[in-house]
């Protein structure tokens, strides 16, 4: 089972789409992969500051659905909470960091082919905008952020590992689209 959170929350192999209060409960999960998340934060990121009488209730009902579409033991109930613990290469976004890491390395190690290679394989994960599901969560925008400034230097490494191989007319032409877009990176 996959879960995707670069672009609007998925998961590989769910029938349909997920609702929306599942979609958020899931990404505030994935977003604290492997930490157990109160109760309380999650109603903070599905209701922010209006929160019903009946949301514990509502919030158990929603666990209850993701564990049926994810498996039962994808959200383990903690003393203080509840925790998602499914492997990274599980979630698309911490596949993407990996992806990028890896680049980085084979670029160092002269091999600007091979980065190139990979750093398209993480580029390619993105369907969207990070975290959309999660605009209304203050940790969600950090962590959407974060991962969106790491696309862009993912996109800078890509350039730099094309140059380094030898294809500058690509290069040329996908630097002049980069430029336009974020004019102010100076790396661009």
């Amino acid at each position: 089972m996959r879960i995707g959170v670069l672009g609007p929350v998925k998961v590989n192999g769910a029938d349909g789409r997920l609702p929306p209060r599942e979609r958020v409960v899931l990404a505030a999960l994935t977003v604290r992969r492997g930490e157990v998340v109160s109760a309380e934060t999650l109603a903070d990121a599905w209701w922010g500051e209006r929160v019903p009488a009946t949301w514990t209730k509502a919030l158990q009902g929603c666990l209850v659905q993701l564990r049926k579409v994810l498996g039962a033991s994808a959200i383990e109930t903690r003393q203080h909470g509840y925790c998602l613990v499914v492997p990274a290469d599980e979630v698309d976004a911490c596949r993407f960091e990996r992806h990028v890491t890896r680049a980085r390395e084979l670029l160092t190690l002269g091999e600007p082919d091979r980065a190139a290679y990979v750093v398209d394989e993480a580029l390619g994960l993105w369907r969207g905008r990070a975290l959309v599901d999660l605009d209304g969560w203050e940790p969600g925008r950090v962590e959407a952020t974060r991962l969106e400034q790491l696309r862009l230097d993912a996109q800078e490494l890509r350039l730099d590992a094309m140059a380094l191989a030898g294809r500058s007319r690509a290069v040329l032409a996908e630097a002049q689209t980069r430029v336009t877009e974020e004019p102010l990176r100076e790396h661009r």
